[in-house]
């Protein structure tokens, strides 16, 4: 599943794209006359039908102040945006979606008031790993259209419980007046690119389960949804959790809300869980978003309860090796702990610093807390040691950040000496966190230092670049980069894009 939002802009942004069970994706265009600003919004998610027939439900959002409108046949303004999606399976197109959207028709092209306009399609697909490609395009411009592809992994089997994508919404309300995003009898407001602002108190969320009524001796099922931190997967507090009961049957829906009043800002995945009758977990899902909450933040009075005594922190007697154990956590923390450190660490207590650092690794690991933080320190001496440079240590690095959160990959390909792009290294992991099949590539700009700067990446929340085949090559040098082209000319040599694709 995933979210793509087109913001046409004629000067450079920068790209972050934030993908978990939610992708936001940024792509700039450049329009002919530089005069207009295309944004469009194109959420996806998959689910199944009672008859176990797995499809995606894409819905296009146009901004109606961002399009072209020219005369139809009548003399009124319309604009027109044109949605194609494909499916591949194995380079073979499987089922596609080719539409329209047409706005509501004006007097004239200056109208202040131009509403939205929307639709939701659905694409039926088997069971399978396909690549999705889009194509947006303003039928009303010259401008080309704007292309992006994904991969998205259908697999709703006929004898296993699963759960379909889970939604986030900004409200619920009852269904009054016809609109695209009406379903289940509710005006359900989605939360546009997984972020939920401080003024959000509380979270509704849906999803769709599947096959419970093929539970032998089962009436019922329990449905636990709960929130973790995104870094650590870690519960931010007890209160973020929201459990019901359902009946068994071909297709249950959820529909439930979660408190996140006291959730402080940073990155967290909304769980859901399935249980049987007997406490036997059927199926899991999960779904990524951010929150923004400033007013949220550790203090010190948080640990006055910790005792450190005849722990392995009492032992650390030197302020100054404590103090750089701290910064070590720096790549596995939430960004509350992130900003403690920031504001807090120059001026505090020993005592409150062991206290901290203890409650630190005793919430990750309530057993055996010692053993958590020397594994971890054996990690970032190794960090230290390989990825580190002259100026800078290898904790504080790109590729020592990710090898310290994710752990070390399967495989890395190195690139140290292509002709046309700088010294690159392409890491996979098989399986990272809640992902399959993930991949960062880290390049080096400066062709000296051992500083492997992070370019682009798959994982969810992490820094992804449309441009970053023509970043990583000596062509990035340009002033001007073409917006409507992300991809290098053919050289003779090494070939980032073919790497990255290979080295799957």
């Amino acid at each position: 599943m995933g979210i793509i939002y087109i913001f046409a802009r004629f000067f450079k942004l920068p790209y972050i794209m934030k993908k978990t069970a939610i992708l936001t994706l940024v792509l700039m265009l450049v329009s002919a006359t530089f005069a207009q600003k295309l944004s469009v919004l194109i959420d996806y998610k998959s689910y199944c039908t009672a008859n176990n027939e797995p499809y995606l439900e894409i819905s296009s959002y146009i901004n109606g102040q961002s399009v072209t409108y020219l005369p139809n046949e009548q003399g009124q303004y319309q604009a027109e945006v044109r949605i194609t999606v494909q499916a591949f399976l194995s380079d073979s197109l499987i089922n596609k979606l080719d539409y329209i959207l047409v706005s509501e028709p004006f007097e004239d092209s200056i109208a202040a008031t131009k509403p939205n306009f929307g639709d939701i399609q659905n694409l039926q697909l088997n069971n399978g790993e396909y690549l999705l490609q889009f194509s947006i395009q303003d039928m009303k411009t010259t401008t080309k259209p704007v292309y992006y592809t994904d991969v998205v992994v259908i697999y709703y089997p006929e004898d296993n419980v699963t759960i379909s994508d889970i939604s986030l919404y900004q409200g619920v309300s009852k269904e009054q007046e016809e609109s695209i995003f009406n379903k289940y009898g509710y005006a359900l407001a989605p939360l546009f690119y997984a972020y939920v602002p401080e003024s959000i108190y509380s979270l509704p969320f849906s999803c769709e389960i599947y096959n419970t009524d093929r539970l032998a001796g089962d009436e019922m099922i329990t449905i636990k949804s709960y929130i973790t931190c995104f870094e650590n997967n870690l519960m931010p507090y007890n209160e973020a959790r929201f459990t019901t009961k359902a009946k068994v049957k071909p297709v249950v829906v959820t529909l439930g809300e979660i408190g996140i009043f006291k959730l402080p800002s940073g990155n967290f995945n909304l769980i859901v869980d399935v249980y049987s009758q007997d406490s036997v977990l059927l199926a899991t899902n999960s779904c990524f978003f951010q929150r923004s909450n400033p007013n949220i933040k550790l203090s010190l009075s948080d640990f006055n309860s910790v005792n450190v005594e005849n722990t392995f922190v009492d032992q650390i007697k030197d302020t100054a090796k404590l103090l750089e154990y701290v910064r070590f956590l720096y790549p596995i923390s939430t960004p509350v702990e992130k900003e403690f450190y920031k504001v807090t660490m120059k001026r505090i207590p020993m005592e409150s610093l062991q206290k901290f650092f203890y409650s630190f690794w005793l919430k990750r690991d309530p057993v055996n807390p010692q053993k958590a933080w020397e594994t971890y320190f054996e990690k970032v001496k190794y960090v230290n040691k390989v990825y580190g440079c002259k100026l800078v240590q290898g904790y504080r690095t790109d590729r020592g950040r990710v090898y310290l959160q994710y752990g070390p990959p399967n495989s890395i390909f190195e690139s140290p000496f292509d002709s046309h792009s700088y010294p690159y290294e392409i890491w996979h992991y098989y399986h990272c966190v809640d992902q399959s099949n993930v991949k960062f590539i880290f390049y080096n700009t400066d062709l000296v230092s051992n500083d492997f700067e992070l370019l682009h990446s798959d994982k969810r929340g992490e820094l992804q670049d449309p441009f970053w085949k023509l970043r990583v090559t000596f062509s990035s040098r340009v002033p001007f980069i073409n917006l409507d082209d992300p991809e290098p000319g053919e050289y003779f040599g090494g070939n980032p894009k073919d790497d990255w694709f290979i080295h799957r």
